[in-house]
């Protein structure tokens, strides 16, 4: 039975909706205050420095804001997916320890890769200088991901305004005071970083064998991979122009004129890294397509837009008051640098909702808009010079992002693009372009288009998720299907409708728990039933499962006094046991759990037992090798001769007892990870021919890399190796496919050729060994139980 008096609530905003929207307003508050402080250093140098040493600047700076785009990804962000996801205080600890040692390693290679591009442009001293600064921006960027992993959104966007704030002193005194040129102006920029070591996490990282656990943690090595690869084209997009026109032969005002408006055209650029930070951590959290990517998405237009048509308007009598006459050329470039500006900082947005799923399939087609966009670059330098430059720039930079919203589409739907405010910025910029020709009116037009703009962004609200999940038998097609030969193509159907299945998965599997209406509940709840995850969701939903929440602790209780009672029956016979599957704490409702005693012990076990239970049943398939034995009250034992089912042996007791080991104070054994592993596989292939829900949960933290290998051997050893590696794909691409979101049809089934394969695989090597029963067993029942199974599945 199960609590339903609390009635639907109204559509509301998730929490983390709510913490993603205000940390978005806080952030780009912060970055803006960031980007009128770095056009004030800008504008201000174009006055201290003359135009080669403001060259020398400009390309510098153009390699340090590249190397900082790539550390803000493949650390911090690293670092806040980690934590966003973290299950426990040692995950985030490891999270924390891991982002250092990226961060020292990526620093000390960016850093020699910076400094090896600056001396084509640079003296000794300006290369050194940019080479520390490098490094000081990688290795403080932990601390923005501990602040950005933990959601204090308002304390980072303090702290990196403090870092601005202190860069632009710090280069004014060394530029005006010391009289250190290009060198102190770039200097400033480490000065700056050191800020952000009075929020390094010092508690979280102590410990030992930091590089030891570093390399163990594959995952996490391989998601600095994905996120740094995807990030470092985003920054090589923003950037590559920037230090390209320094390696042309043009006039030093015209190079200072394209790269001062292509550093206020770049704007855009900064609103989307805000956006993307603040959302980065809740969309890690979701599936693909989410509600949530397209409010990211509203809030970049609202400003973005307005932001661009009115940079792109500006009047040349404007610039004439602002830059010094070396810079005439401005108001020609802004039309096409604010637009590139627009895309620009739209590929960084749209990037993020791939890497917050771990979807790699936009590199590809981000190498080929970085591609057309050098191509742009350079068919637009020899067409018309710099002008030239900037056109080929706009419309490479437009085909760039037209291929990764294309992507998106077929990944994630349109339902990122719902809702779109894009009539009132047109209209907006149409009015701009109009005034443009009278400065003082297109000012006051200017100045209300950004009040405006602000005022809207700052009072944004996080939209209603609740619906958020698509229904019907279209929902979840926003990817491609998979092949139909590919792992798991013969999963059978959804427990219950697709809606009540995508919130079971999303709570359960995604710890994603959004507001569900009664009936909805109960859809879920059948379907966590089938999939032995029932007090998982109902824990999800504490009040209204209020009494499957009692019931569940009810029966977790008694299972812990049902296993240990028995165990310790058989224990103080002198045999051991070892607990082979069992519902996990605070997992399931507490069902059944299934034993083993060593070879030649199992009559007697069953006799031990005999004085504790009050009924026992045996199936006529394993009568000679299980036992069912029912207590008076709570979860009954199977009581196994062997890891095997229908009579068919699978891991040698020899080698089970031999690797287990007891844990805490319990009067049991339990298997070691690889044996864990193994069994739930074994299980899929040997009787049921699918994994469910609860199954999948259990595997999952088992993919480790030496987990993995240890398995695979093991099982090769015992003539299954190659069912062992077909069943392990399966699974693996479920939990994958979870992991970024996809919808999973339950239960995942194995496919019809593996689950015959192991039979034909298996049952020589029982021959060999003298197991003829065994072997004659599986070679009778493979056929008949993959028919029955299959017809089974087709009926659910």
């Amino acid at each position: 039975m199960t609590s339903t008096s609390i009635s639907a609530p109204d559509p509301v905003a998730r929490p983390d909706d709510v913490t993603a929207v205000q940390g978005a307003r806080w952030v780009t508050a912060a970055w803006l205050t960031i980007g009128a402080l770095n056009y004030g250093y800008a504008l201000l140098l174009t006055r201290l420095l003359d135009v080669d040493d403001f060259a020398t600047f400009a390309a510098g700076q153009g390699l340090v804001l590249c190397a900082a785009a790539i550390a803000l990804v493949a650390v911090p962000w690293v670092l806040a997916q980690a934590l966003a996801r973290a299950r426990s205080q040692s995950e985030r600890g490891d999270a924390v320890r891991f982002a250092v040692v990226i961060a020292v390693a990526g620093g000390l290679l960016a850093s020699t890769t910076v400094a090896l591009v600056a001396t084509r442009f640079a003296g000794a001293a300006t290369v050194a200088t940019l080479g520390v600064v490098t490094l000081l921006i990688y290795v403080t960027r932990v601390s923005g991901g501990w602040l950005q992993g933990t959601e204090r959104m308002r304390t980072l966007a303090g702290v990196l305004t403090g870092e601005a704030a202190l860069k632009v002193l710090a280069g004014v005194f060394l530029v005006l005071v010391l009289g250190l040129g290009a060198t102190g102006a770039l200097a400033a920029f480490g000065i700056g970083a050191v800020v952000l070591l009075l929020w390094w996490p010092y508690r979280v990282t102590r410990g030992g064998g930091w590089w030891a656990q570093a390399r163990a943690n594959r995952d996490l090595w391989r998601r600095a991979l994905e996120l740094g690869s995807v990030q470092s084209l985003v920054a090589l997009m923003a950037t590559v122009d920037l230090v390209l026109v320094t390696l042309l032969p043009a006039a030093a005002a015209a190079t200072a004129s394209y790269q001062a408006s292509v550093m206020m055209g770049r704007a855009p650029l900064f609103l989307a890294g805000a956006i993307s930070v603040a959302f980065f951590p809740a969309l890690s959290r979701r599936r693909m397509g989410t509600p949530l990517a397209a409010s990211a998405v509203r809030m970049y237009l609202m400003v973005a837009v307005p932001l661009t048509a009115v940079y792109a308007t500006t009047p040349p009598e404007v610039f004439g008051v602002i830059f010094p006459a070396d810079y005439g050329t401005l108001s020609r470039l802004v039309v096409f640098t604010a637009v590139s500006g627009f895309a620009v900082g739209g590929i960084n947005l749209v990037s993020t909702f791939f890497q917050a799923v771990n979807d790699q399939s936009c590199r590809p087609r981000q190498v080929v808009g970085v591609l057309l966009f050098v191509a742009g670059l350079l068919v637009g330098w020899r067409a018309g010079g710099v002008v030239g430059l900037a056109v080929g720039g706009c419309c490479g930079a437009l085909a760039a992002l037209l291929l990764l919203l294309h992507l998106l589409v077929r990944r994630q739907g349109f339902h990122v693009f719902v809702g779109l405010p894009l009539v009132e910025p047109l209209a907006v910029t149409g009015v701009l372009v109009a005034l443009r020709p009278v400065p003082v009116a297109w000012l006051i037009a200017a100045t209300a288009t950004g009040i405006v703009a602000a005022r809207r962004f700052l009072r944004h609200r996080a939209s209603s998720t609740s619906g958020e999940r698509p229904e019907g038998p279209e929902a979840g097609r926003n990817t491609p299907r998979e092949p139909e030969d590919g792992p798991g193509h013969d999963a059978g159907r959804p427990s219950g409708d697709t809606a009540a299945a995508r919130l079971l998965l999303d709570s359960v599997w995604r710890h994603d728990v959004r507001p569900a209406g009664d009936d909805e509940l109960r859809r879920a709840l059948a379907a966590a039933r089938d999939s032995n995850t029932e007090a998982l969701l109902a824990r999800a939903y504490p009040q209204q499962l209020a009494e499957t929440v009692a019931e569940a602790e009810k029966r977790e209780a008694s299972f812990h006094g049902n296993a240990r009672e028995a165990t310790e029956r058989l224990l103080a016979a002198g045999i051991p046991s070892v607990l082979i599957k069992a519902d996990g704490p605070g997992e399931h409702v507490g069902g059944d759990f299934d034993l083993v005693v060593p070879d030649g012990r199992w009559t007697a076990a069953a006799q031990i037992l005999s004085g504790w239970c009050v009924r026992r049943e045996r199936y006529w398939l394993e009568r000679a090798t299980k036992v069912l034995l029912w207590p008076p009250s709570g979860p009954a034992v199977h009581l196994h001769a062997s890891v095997s089912w229908f009579g068919v042996p699978v891991i040698p007791n020899a080698r089970l007892f031999a690797r287990s080991s007891a844990a805490d104070d319990r009067p049991w054994l339990e298997p070691r990870p690889a044996d864990r592993l193994r069994i739930w596989l074994a299980h899929a292939l040997f009787q049921n021919l699918s994994f469910d829900l609860s199954e999948l949960l259990a595997i999952r933290p088992l993919l480790r890399p030496e987990v993995l290998a240890e398995a695979r051997s093991a099982s090769a050893q015992e003539g299954w190796g190659t069912a062992h590696d077909q069943a392990l794909a399966v699974a693996t691409e479920a939990v994958g496919r979870l992991d970024r979101g996809e919808f999973v049809p339950l239960p995942v089934s194995l496919p019809t050729k593996v689950s015959l394969r192991v039979a034909v695989e298996h049952t020589p090597r029982l021959l060999r060994e003298g197991r003829i029963e065994g072997a004659v067993r599986e070679a009778a029942l493979r056929v008949p139980l993959c028919v029955a199974k299959s017809r089974k599945a087709g009926t659910s």
